[in-house]
């Protein structure tokens, strides 16, 4: 299931119908408040049992960060409500205000409001159990302001030493519709928004845990009018971001709200072969990878695309005897014309950037098939204008999957201007007219010239950031898109299902009896048979 995201504007539009039908002041704000608190109380006692330094009859503290603005007097109206259940709680007005009635509900159940944050950091630590973030809201820009930085840096050390943070909508500093962060933010280990996914959910991982909330009146709820403001046909709004997370975690004091819901995994396509399907009719794949410099490349891609689909999976290239020594179930050939036939390419891991590597992918490109370019051959692409028209030109699918480094030479070489990831990934599909995978913790998959839908995965860890890792995505994507256009699936589809499977088979490789540890790339392809059945199961991989 693809989530839909919103921006500010149609989420504003969608709040004000229910605005204009409250029947008593702030019902939707202490509606929206209550979730908090529940996660609140949640995550108090998650907090206890995570982490030592708070004895187990202990009563727990949380320390407020309260804004002038509507999230801030959420937050004080959830710590009314932690107050009236007994809990202790102070607050701090970070711009030496609040929402008066908010304020007024905090301070008469109980809360404290602080003159200052504590000026020790271990004063902090040894006081509190959870901070709750409602500095600024969905309105605010990138970056927080500079007098802000020591209550930011107080929570940041808190994180490191147990004590989580609850945003409130947003991380403070987080632009909503962009998900950048400027260079003053705040990182949430859990953040409850209201109604409906906002983009920065999905760009920005310090939104850390996403949890999304009803929000509702008891005559009405926000889902009709936010539905409303998705145009008839999207190409004529907002270009639409979906939002998809590999690996959801769980909170060590049970799960979460049932009634809140979770970023799930992009939906995988079932690759077990069918009653007529043979080792040729289910995707077959051709991989050009590897050199004398480097030959792991091969043997983690081409394994990796074993693994991930039943089909024969062909290998072309100066690695061929190491691959088939590694792997006796691949076929294997020095030249790419002499691979055979096959119903996709992926050229570029380890393959080289020099004249000979440049004419091999002119050939691939030549193919009447899909064709992914990883790694070398995006270094190909962005040096060479001539293979950049050629896959301008293509008619069959092609997929760049560069990493932000890549996709930044890639970038400037096309003429793309500078702006933030979801910008930029859909500007180089349609200057390339191809896919473009955009990795990263969070991955962006943007499809082909002017579409109105990129897809957006993340990944829900960085496990995965090591090296060959990016192989391994090559491979399986390569699998994927193969298998694909053998059954005519949508590539964009095929790419986020490959992109979740990679996700889990790194979660999976990370894990070790005493909890997680470094999953090398090599241990990744070992789990891509497991990733890909868990992916099937109903519910999401769950940490």
């Amino acid at each position: 299931m693809y989530a839909t995201t919103f921006t500010v504007a149609q989420i504003r539009a969608a709040e004000a119908v229910l605005l204009a039908a409250e029947t008593e002041p702030d019902q939707l704000m202490r509606n929206a408040a209550h979730s908090v608190f529940r996660v609140a109380e949640l995550m108090l006692g998650w907090a206890t049992l995570a982490d030592d330094h708070f004895p187990s009859d202990s009563p727990t503290r949380t320390l407020i960060l309260a804004g002038p603005g509507g999230n801030g007097g959420d937050a004080l109206y959830a710590g009314a409500e932690l107050a009236l259940a007994g809990r202790k709680v102070d607050a701090c007005l970070t711009a030496g205000d609040a929402h008066e009635r908010a304020l007024n509900a905090f301070t008469n159940a109980g809360g404290t409001v602080l003159e200052a944050l504590p000026e020790e950091r271990w004063r902090y630590i040894e006081t509190y159990a959870l901070a709750i973030d409602g500095i600024t809201g969905i309105g605010g820009s990138a970056g927080l302001r500079p007098e802000l930085a020591g209550a930011v840096e107080l929570l940041n050390q808190g994180r490191e030493y147990g004590v989580p943070v609850l945003a409130v909508d947003l991380p403070s500093g987080i632009e909503a519709d962009t998900g950048l962060g400027g260079g003053l933010h705040v990182t949430a280990d859990v953040t409850v928004t209201f109604g409906g996914w906002r983009r920065a959910h999905v760009l920005n991982p310090a939104c850390g845990v996403q949890l999304l909330a009803s929000l509702e009146l008891p005559h009405m709820s926000i889902n009709e009018p936010l539905v409303d403001t998705l145009p008839e046909w999207a190409a004529d709004g907002p270009p639409l971001l979906s939002a998809n997370r590999a690996v959801v975690p769980s909170p060590l004091a049970g799960g979460w709200p049932e009634d809140m819901t979770t970023l799930r995994p992009a939906p995988v396509t079932n690759t077990a072969p069918g009653p007529e399907d043979d080792k040729y009719s289910g995707g077959v794949v051709g991989i050009r990878a590897g050199s004398d410099t480097y030959p792991g490349a091969a043997i983690l891609c081409t394994a990796a695309a074993i693994n991930a689909t039943p089909s024969m999976v062909r290998y072309a290239g100066p690695q061929a005897l190491e691959v088939v020594r590694a792997l006796p179930e691949c076929v294997v050939t020095q030249k790419l014309e002499d691979a055979g036939r096959v119903q996709a390419w992926v050229f570029g891991p380890g393959a080289g950037t020099d004249a000979a590597a440049a004419q091999e992918l002119r050939w691939v490109l030549a193919q009447e098939v899909p064709v992914l370019i990883d790694a070398d051959g995006l270094t190909l692409i962005a040096e060479h204008a001539e293979l950049r028209e050629l896959v301008k030109e293509r008619r069959e699918a092609t997929v760049l999957t560069p990493h932000d480094g890549e996709f930044e030479r890639l970038r400037k070489a096309v003429g793309v201007e500078a702006s933030n990831r979801y910008e930029e990934v859909r500007a180089l599909a349609t200057a390339m007219k191809c896919s473009v995978v955009r990795k990263g913790r969070v991955t962006l998959i943007a499809p082909e010239e002017e579409f109105f839908w990129v897809l957006g995965v993340d990944a829900g860890h960085s496990w995965a950031a090591t090296p060959g890792s990016g192989d391994v995505l090559a491979g399986i994507a390569g699998a994927y898109l193969a298998l694909g256009h053998a059954r005519d699936w949508p590539v964009e589809f095929a790419l986020a299902g490959a992109v979740s499977v990679h996700a889990i088979a790194a979660k999976l490789a990370a894990g070790t009896p005493y909890g997680d540890a470094t999953a090398p790339a090599s241990r990744i392809v070992e789990f891509v048979r497991e990733a890909t059945a868990q992916s099937h199961r109903k519910e999401p991989f769950v940490i």
